[in-house]
């Protein structure tokens, strides 16, 4: 499955080998990549251009992954946004807090993160599915 047209992704972890490694992964299969190393910066990066999927951990330094999500999803601008979540913990996440597309568990195979990324990308819009 090709990558739709320009399709971004803004990769945001404070584990820079991790970032790195999906960055070179997802270039070299086609799409443009934009990284932050945690919440606030990955906000700053969405008010700068709207990627067209944000991949997120969940525990980080200075803003976490759910505190990106309660942000992403009370944006009238971002809502509709498609998000994986990664995570290594071992413990659910509360299903209040499910406000995801997907979730990613840490360690991923390569090939996991290449399939989830592109049915985000080719599915309708998060509200309109």
């Amino acid at each position: 499955m090709s990558p739709p047209e320009k399709a971004t992704i803004l990769i945001v972890d404070d584990e820079f080998s991790i970032v790195e490694t999906l960055a070179e992964i997802l270039i070299w299969e086609g799409y443009g990549v934009r990284m932050a190393a945690n919440g606030r910066l990955a906000l700053e990066e969405l008010e700068r251009e709207l990627p067209s999927l944000l991949l997120t951990d969940y525990m980080m330094p200075v803003m976490d992954g759910l505190q990106v999500l309660e942000a992403v999803r009370s944006n009238a601008n971002w809502k509709h946004l498609p998000v994986i979540l990664m995570t290594a913990a071992r413990m659910a996440v509360p299903a209040h807090e499910r406000q995801y597309d997907a979730l990613l568990r840490k360690p991923f195979e390569i090939d996991a993160v290449l399939r989830l990324v592109g049915a985000l990308l080719q599915a309708p819009a998060r509200g309109t599915r």
